[in-house]
């Protein structure tokens, strides 16, 4: 089977799926003690400098699902995207107009953490060579991000989403602070420069509408807490 037939495939699981949801407990994605440890020059911030101001707007949502996007993925076939979407499509196929309000948290961590930059910042640091993420597009290394922007239509009838879509629809998006600053270290190394000085860019480099968290595991147990439920890739 060649990559369009494991897409198509992938694709047409997707749409016959219907409903998709996925509960596990989030003890499941903790790791051994000390497996991923923290960089010497790591400072958390201090307390009240995190903004949660995206929980006053989960209050709002009668429907509320987090979605775990732990690897980066394929932008040809963006598989949390479109499950996302899936979910919001859902709400709006089975209540009645102005009658609810779904919000779709988008949790981005680990490797998936350039997921939440703009085009700007994948630019400046070549973040589709450091990823080998190809532009769906180019088939060359993304210089812009490739899920901010929507992926060529895989065959006739079947529009694939992109991040800028689902954040008109309302989706929140979440940044583990904790795989940032792991990805500023890497590129202050390469580009010999200090790591609290990239970090601090690659926070300004943010796409609209995302809220950085300390880490990907405090960004779904707090979403859960607000009433989330929990949807793991």
């Amino acid at each position: 089977m060649n990559r369009e037939e494991r897409s198509s495939s992938r694709r047409a699981f997707v749409a016959s799926a219907g409903q998709f949801a996925s509960a596990v407990s989030l003890g499941a994605l903790v790791g051994p003690v000390g497996a991923f440890p923290a960089p010497a020059h790591r400072r958390l911030a201090p307390p009240g400098d995190w903004d949660l101001s995206w929980l006053e707007r989960l209050a709002t949502a009668t429907d509320r699902a987090v979605f775990d996007w732990p690897s980066l993925g394929d932008p040809a076939d963006p598989l949390v995207l479109e499950i996302a979407e899936r979910y919001l499509d859902n709400c709006q196929a089975v209540y009645p107009p102005q009658k609810f309000e779904a919000c779709a948290v988008l949790n981005i961590r680990t490797q998936a953490v350039p997921a939440a930059l703009n085009d700007a910042t994948w630019e400046r640091f070549a973040l589709g060579a450091q990823y080998s993420t190809k532009d769906p597009f180019t088939q060359q290394p993304a210089v812009r991000n490739p899920f901010w922007h929507r992926a060529p239509d895989p065959m006739p009838g079947i529009v694939l989403p992109s991040l800028a879509d689902l954040l008109q629809r309302g989706a929140l998006v979440l940044v583990c602070d904790f795989a940032l600053e792991h990805l500023a270290k890497r590129l202050a190394d390469k580009n010999g420069r200090q790591p609290a000085e990239v970090h601090q860019e690659l926070r300004a480099g943010f796409i609209p509408g995302a809220y950085a968290v300390p880490s990907g595991i405090f960004g779904l147990a707090r979403a859960q807490n607000a009433g989330c439920a929990f949807v793991r890739m």
